[in-house]
């Protein structure tokens, strides 16, 4: 299915975080944001824009500004030879579903769901009944090339066409899709078996894993340093995480790693502090102070090069309550962001690797 987010007006362009308050919303329910149409406001080519893209999209959702929503209103009216009434004091065409600040009419070739914003407001809720024709899911402890090849006869017989990225090394992210008439629900129990504890559905890794932490009731902390509390903010945006999130320590230097984890200062001296025993003594230090299940630990340069450290270069270490360990050297290439969000999941991918019977 081709899908399409158009964004209609300057104020919800230039707020950063409304802007990907958007994004998150229609990902929750496409599962991905395929192709996305920008303009600042309405203007005489409006119409004719909608009429064209209705007849390039399966679904288009359109996100309008306050000020530019009764246009495009009237413009989905005429199209659709419906007539505007008022609703909650919003113009809606007369044979549309419609929810607070949210309607959705049919056309011959497409669906479109308008939604009016107000950056001061809760997102209206999307409408629409869907049928993506695709899927996502993960393969952990195999890489990307192996994989493909033993997807290779499976796709073929359920008639299915395959994506895929390679998300680390020993992680690869795949969308199935059944746009020729094959079957994904075949196609994917099929994967189960042949991969057993090596799959998992969905895209995002790390919300898989909290999921399972969650469901068994598992808690966990965090002693990081290079990425500066980002384990701990990725948790935060779970709803219901203090269940199995208690708090955790974020030490940069190395007096905090001695006062606050116990890290010897011998071990801390001459860029020790980059270093497996470092990362081993600061989850054995989070351990002590949290309590938790599980502990991640990560140490390690994410810009420029400290101590003849180069950047990218991550400790990472994960650890049961049991006293079972592992840890792992990640030498990650890109911007300062971008490996820590590497090193952040990779961590969290550790503890898949340590315990792989709780999460698979």
């Amino acid at each position: 299915m081709k899908h399409l987010l158009f964004i209609l007006g300057d104020e919800l362009i230039l707020h950063p975080a409304y802007k990907d308050y958007i994004f998150r919303t229609y990902e929750e329910k496409f599962k991905e944001i395929n192709e996305i149409h920008i303009q600042t406001k309405s203007d005489k080519e409006l119409p004719f824009l909608l009429e064209k893209l209705m007849q390039d999209y399966d679904f288009i959702t359109i996100f309008a500004s306050t000020q530019n929503y009764a246009i495009v209103a009237k413009i989905l009216a005429t199209l659709s030879d419906d007539n505007l009434i008022l609703k909650e004091q919003n113009l809606v065409p007369d044979k549309a579903l419609y929810t607070h600040n949210s309607f959705a009419c049919e056309f011959e070739n497409s669906k479109v769901n308008l939604l009016k914003i107000d950056i001061e407001e809760t997102m209206p809720k999307l409408l629409g009944k869907i049928d993506l024709g695709y899927e996502y899911f993960c393969l952990f402890g195999i890489d990307e090339e192996s994989a493909l090849l033993l997807l290779e006869t499976l796709t073929k017989s359920y008639k299915v066409s395959l994506k895929s990225s390679k998300i680390l090394d020993n992680l690869t992210l795949l969308k199935v899709s059944d746009f020729h008439g094959g079957t994904l629900d075949g196609f994917l129990q099929s994967v189960s078996n042949l991969f057993a504890q090596k799959f998992f559905l969905g895209k995002d890794p790390l919300r898989f894993i909290v999921s399972k932490l969650m469901q068994k009731g598992l808690k966990i902390s965090f002693a990081e340093s290079c990425t500066g509390g980002l384990c701990a903010s990725e948790l935060s945006k779970i709803s219901g995480i203090s269940a199995i999130f208690e708090g955790s320590i974020v030490s940069y230097s190395n007096r905090l790693k001695h006062e606050w984890l116990g890290i010897s200062e011998s071990i801390l001296e001459n860029g020790g502090e980059y270093s497996e025993r470092c990362v081993y003594f600061m989850l054995k230090g989070i351990f002590k102070t949290a309590k938790p299940d599980f502990a991640l630990a990560l140490s390690g340069v994410a810009e420029g090069e400290d101590k003849d450290i180069k950047a990218g270069n991550i400790y990472i270490g994960a650890m049961f309550k049991d006293g079972t360990y592992i840890q792992e050297l990640l030498q990650l290439k890109g911007d300062r962001i971008f490996i820590q969000k590497q090193a952040v999941l990779a961590a969290f991918c550790l503890m898949m690797k340590l315990k792989p019977e709780i999460f698979i």
